[in-house]
C-alpha cells in the first residue's frame, strides 16, 4: 500500500469513478442512517468535492488500484473514505497520520451517528467542540465538530 497526492490534472474519469464507488461501498457499511435515497442524493457532490478538493491524497493496492482517499482544504480533513475491504488495516491511520503530519490538519467533521468514525478520531487525538443538528445541507444528519 502507498499513499500519493493526486494533482488536479490526474483527476480523470476513470480515478473519480473508482473512487466514487470506494465512497459508496463505504458509507453503505458505515453510515447506517442514511437511506438508499439520501446516498444517491449526496454522490453527486462527492464527485464535485472529489474534483474540487485542493489536497487529494490516494491510497493505493501495491497493483495500483485506489483502496481510499482523503480530501484536504486548508486545515481542515473534509473526507476521508476507505473501501469496507481496507478496514482496519492501518491504512485511515495512516491517511490520517499523514494529513496531520504532513499537511497540518486541525479539523475534521464527522456525522454524531457515525460512531466508529468518532472513535477513530478521538483516538488520534481530536477533540469534539461543537455540535450542529444539520449537517452542512440543512439535512437532519447532526455533525460533531472536532479539532486537534
Amino acid at each position: 500500500m502507498y499513499l500519493k497526492e493526486i494533482e488536479y490534472s490526474l483527476r480523470n474519469e476513470t480515478l473519480i469513478h473508482k473512487l466514487t464507488i470506494i465512497w459508496q461501498k463505504s458509507v453503505e457499511a458505515t453510515h447506517l442512517f442514511l437511506s438508499p435515497q439520501d446516498i444517491k442524493d449526496i454522490l453527486p457532490q462527492v464527485v464535485i468535492g472529489l474534483k474540487q478538493i485542493p489536497i487529494l491524497l490516494v491510497s493505493f493496492t501495491d497493483d495500483d488500484e485506489p483502496i481510499g482517499f482523503a480530501g484536504i482544504a486548508d486545515d481542515k480533513l473534509e473526507m476521508l473514505f476507505l473501501s469496507p475491504d481496507s478496514f482496519q488495516q492501518g491504512i485511515g491511520y495512516k491517511m490520517i497520520s499523514t494529513a496531520i503530519q504532513d499537511y497540518q490538519i486541525k479539523y475534521v467533521d464527522v456525522n454524531e451517528q457515525n460512531p466508529k468514525a468518532l472513535k477513530f478520531y478521538l483516538r488520534q487525538g481530536f477533540t469534539i467542540f461543537k455540535r450542529s443538528p444539520l449537517d452542512s445541507d440543512n439535512r437532519p444528519f447532526p455533525i460533531l465538530h472536532l479539532k486537534k
